[in-house]
């Protein structure tokens, strides 16, 4: 539809199914008013064209062509006499459902570009609301409401339109791919006019050098891997279009390192691209191009990127900032009732329809491209979680279950004409969902709250699913009664039955659960260790408090910064139960894990150190003697044959901190070195074995006892070297390390865990749930720069001299310095793989600066009651030698529930 205010025509297109127009996307008339019709026009504007054929009493395109014909009309001139022949014979109220203005208009409930504004055109999503819309509900029926929430979020215009109006924009969303777009426009506005103009010029000299940065950066390998596995060999892209789209994951990576908001955007770009420029469309569902749809101009994935760049960049200039504040408070609805009251006021939303677009494979370009979808198992991981809309969605596991009584005789009438045996399954599973949905929204909301639902309804079979009387019955059972109906779109089905579209608003009048919800408490085995920790600090004495306390392992390598094993070991005492899992997802050297290992418990860990990765995973494992016999020979082998090429010595030389490299080391031990290097690198992935042998090298590569590769320097740290330079063989001080770490003994409960790559403030693999407790220890805030501290071990586990500029940046030490709202993803995330009664123990660094266990409690406030905050004086712990480890007063123990 156009309807320039400065033209004297407007214009409303018509679908016709039959129309014979190729492809089926142009299969519409388009009707032209002009200045003498302009007043009929804005009677029908707002109508779709099954209410518009209505008007016409034409059902075919067909049909209409020989009505034109038979009255020597244009189509155009016949659809403008019948429609003025047949609302001139009716009010014009009778054409809605007397609905107030700014909500009767049947487009208003889903944006297009041309409505929604700033922001809301940058990723395409084919159904949402507009700000206009949430605008519109709130102040007609919730005029006071300041705490709004949007459990099925989407791109996020309920929350960013409440921010934008001062109000707290609390969201949920399961999809990582409309999570990430949804922070990045919330991030966008809360830019102030300065930070917004430089960002705005960033984006257009982006926009214009796009072309010459990609050509200088690497392609991303693991993402191209995880292609080949997630998609079982389909091919969407063309070969060039490919291998760009793994350059700008290279980029998108450097640019999020280096200017986290620019990176962010950039991603979204990209994001928004992907589809375009594949030979993929969305049309309901994600599908393949038809022939003719591909045509011979096919997008180029750079020009859209730049193309969506420049238009970001203009749209950011134009932005206000919101006073407002926008907060995924959880991923998965039903996981809400964990949460601590909200106090929420008003929920503003539009869960999927039911047989509606499955979001997770209509994203599956995107979720790879966030590198989230990495196998098919995670697809069928989103869809367990996600509410069951579609057929594709009915499990046994989530659909044999109980059916609700309101939906019984439906379900029945379903099952005995439905041609697809999953459809009453899931109809019934999509409302007993909807149910928990509304059992946990119960939990947050205060008697008077405004609930506003658009929805859907369906038919199956001829039987029609009247979706929204039937959520009227269901939440009558939950204290929300119904106080305002709208119908705001009238569809055909494909059996051509009617079906609507709602505006559903229910008050809440329940009670309040603030007042009902108890302080929480230790209890059991817990509260008793605990307490006995607290009272006797058992770590500070014998025999707990000597150097080498607890399995051999714990020093496989030197690492700065490590938590006291004997500390590690009474925190997964006192909070894992036997048999119980646990995550640290700042795993470090992985103490902790290796810990809960030793105790018999699952564990898993989170580090993002390369270094650290492996030095953890050969903890938490037990490594085959043979095969890593096999790894050391084959080691050997390669240091024998191959030769360090003078690019290598070059590069080793540029890697200078407090020393260059080739300072620490003899010729010919350097030479090993540069090779073993090579051999490693050149491996597709580590294995057990593999990640021991090459803690045992990291451990070696510098120290000041003969087992060390390097001139005297120190084991944690690698201080600028002195003393002689002499050859000091790698193979020989290897196996001597590698043999003294696999001749140690395990207990018999010892359980393997498991490390993976991954920032704790990105989205945690899916198979790391139902943890009994989280226990880590985050860096703390005045930490010193870890990649510095193991700068050696960093570089030879595949770091250039750019990394050290661009990867510490990742690194929550810094990121915390800046805001420590950055915990806020590891706080939710923690708070729904937890189980119920889970808990999260967090050791902290308390210093003049910040106090960590302060500022952390009340950041978890969304998600975590605090349970106990312990300080313990550390002024005894010795130094190793290093007189600045953080200017740390105190250790907290913070405890949340």
């Amino acid at each position: 539809m156009v309807y320039p205010s400065d033209m004297k025509q407007a214009f409303k297109s018509i679908y016709f199914s039959d129309h014979p127009a190729l492809p089926s996307a142009q299969r519409h008339i388009s009707l032209a008013f002009g200045a003498n019709d302009h007043l009929l026009y804005e009677r029908i504007r707002r109508l779709s064209s099954e209410e518009l054929r209505q008007l016409l009493v034409m059902d075919s395109y067909d049909e209409l062509v020989a009505y034109a014909r038979s009255n020597a009309l244009s189509i155009n001139r016949a659809c403008i006499s019948i429609l003025h022949r047949t609302l001139d014979s009716q009010p014009a109220e009778s054409l809605s459902t007397e609905i107030p203005a700014l909500v009767s208009d049947p487009l208003i409930a889903t944006y297009r570009r041309w409505n929604g504004g700033p922001l809301h055109s940058w990723f395409p999503l084919l159904e949402g609301f507009s700000p206009r819309f949430v605008r519109a509900v709130l102040q007609i029926y919730a005029p006071k409401a300041k705490i709004v929430l949007d459990p099925f979020a989407g791109t996020g215009a309920a929350p960013l339109t409440a921010a934008a109006m001062g109000f707290f924009g609390l969201y949920c969303e399961l999809n990582p791919v409309l999570q990430f777009v949804s922070e990045t426009k919330y991030k966008a506005l809360q830019l102030m006019s300065k930070a917004r103009k430089e960002l705005a010029e960033r984006l257009g000299e982006l926009a214009f050098n796009l072309g010459f940065q990609l050509g200088n950066l690497r392609t991303d390998e693991f993402l191209r891997d995880t292609y080949s596995r997630a998609f079982n060999g389909s091919q969407f892209f063309s070969p060039d279009t490919f291998d760009d789209v793994l350059r700008l994951r290279t980029l998108a990576d450097e640019l999020s390192a280096r200017v986290p908001l620019l990176g962010q955007m950039f991603t979204v770009a990209v994001l928004a691209s992907l589809v375009p420029a594949s030979f993929m469309m969305r049309r309901g569902d994600l599908r393949y191009k038809r022939p003719e749809e591909l045509g011979p101009n096919r997008i180029c994935i750079r020009s859209e990127v730049s193309r969506r760049l420049e238009q970001m960049a203009l749209e950011v200039e134009q932005l206000d900032q919101v006073p407002g504040q926008a907060i995924l408070v959880a991923e998965d609805t039903k996981s809400l009732s964990r949460l601590p009251h909200l106090g929420v006021e008003c929920v503003i939303t539009s869960p999927p329809y039911l047989n509606g677009t499955n979001y997770f494979r209509n994203t599956k370009l995107e979720l790879w491209f966030l590198r989230v979808l990495t196998k098919p198992e995670d697809l069928a991981a989103w869809r367990y979680k996600s509410l069951t809309s579609g057929i594709n969605d009915v499990t046994q596991a989530k659909c044999d279950k109980p059916c609700s009584e309101v939906v019984k005789d439906v379900v029945e009438s379903i099952r005995k004409s439905a041609y697809d045996s999953r459809i009453p399954l899931m109809v019934a599973s999509y409302f007993r969902e909807l149910e928990q949905v509304f059992l946990a929204l119960s939990s947050h909301l205060i008697p008077g709250a405004i609930l506003a639902i658009d929805i859907g309804d369906s038919r199956y079979g001829g039987i029609r699913v009247e979706t929204d009387n039937l959520l009227a019955r269901i939440a009558a059972n939950h204290g929300f009664q119904v106080v305002a109906t709208h119908t705001l779109r009238i569809r055909k089905s494909r059996d051509g039955g009617l079906l609507r579209e709602t505006l559903l608003v229910f008050e809440y009048s329940g009670h309040s659960h603030k007042a009902a919800v108890a302080p929480r408490t230790l209890e059991g085995t817990s509260a008793k260790c605990w307490n006995e920790f607290k009272a006797g600090l058992p770590h500070q004495s014998l025999p707990f408090n000597k150097r080498n306390w607890g399995h051999p392992l714990h020093s496989l390598c030197s690492y700065e910064g490590k938590m006291k094993p004997s500390v590690a070991h009474f925190l997964v005492r006192s909070f894992v139960p036997e048999d119980g899992k646990v995550l640290d997802p700042f795993a470090g050297v992985g103490t902790i894990p290796f810990e809960a290992c030793l105790q018999g418990k699952k564990a898993f860990g989170f580090e993002i150190s390369p270094a650290a990765l492996v030095i953890a995973t050969a903890k938490v494992s037990r490594p085959q003697t043979a095969e890593v016999r096999r790894v050391l020979e084959s080691l050997r082998d390669y240091l024998q044959t191959e030769e360090v090429t003078e690019q290598e010595i070059e590069f080793a030389k540029k890697m200078n901190f407090n020393r260059s490299l080739d300072e620490f080391y003899h010729e010919g031990t350097l030479r090993e070195i540069l090779l073993a290097r090579r051999f490693f690198s050149r491996l597709a992935s580590y294995s057990i074995e593999t990640s021991l042998v090459l803690a045992c090298l990291l451990h070696i590569l510098h120290g000041n006892r003969p087992y060390a590769l390097s001139r005297h320097s120190h084991p944690v740290t690698p201080f600028a070297p002195r003393g002689p330079r002499e050859y000091r063989s790698l193979i020989e001080r290897l196996a001597i390390k590698l043999d003294r770490s696999l001749n140690v003994e395990y207990p018999s409960q010892f359980r393997e865990g498991r490390i993976y790559m991954q920032d704790a403030t990105d989205w945690w693999p899916r198979e790391v749930d139902d943890l009994d407790a989280v226990v880590t220890s985050p860096p703390f805030f005045d930490s010193t720069r870890f990649y510095l501290a193991n700068w050696i071990r960093l570089w030879f586990c595949g770091w250039e001299r750019r990394d050290f500029e661009t990867q510490p940046l990742r690194f929550l030490d810094l990121k915390q310095k800046q805001s420590m709202r950055s915990y806020e993803p590891v706080f939710r995330q923690a708070r729904e793989r937890l189980k119920p009664d889970g808990l999260l123990v967090l050791h902290l660094g308390r210093s003049v600066k910040c106090n960590m266990a302060e500022k952390l409690s009340q950041i978890a406030k969304p998600w975590f009651r605090t349970i106990d905050v312990f300080e313990e004086n550390v002024s005894h712990c010795e130094f190793h030698g290093i007189r600045d480890k953080g200017r740390v007063s105190a250790h907290q123990y913070l405890i949340l529930g």
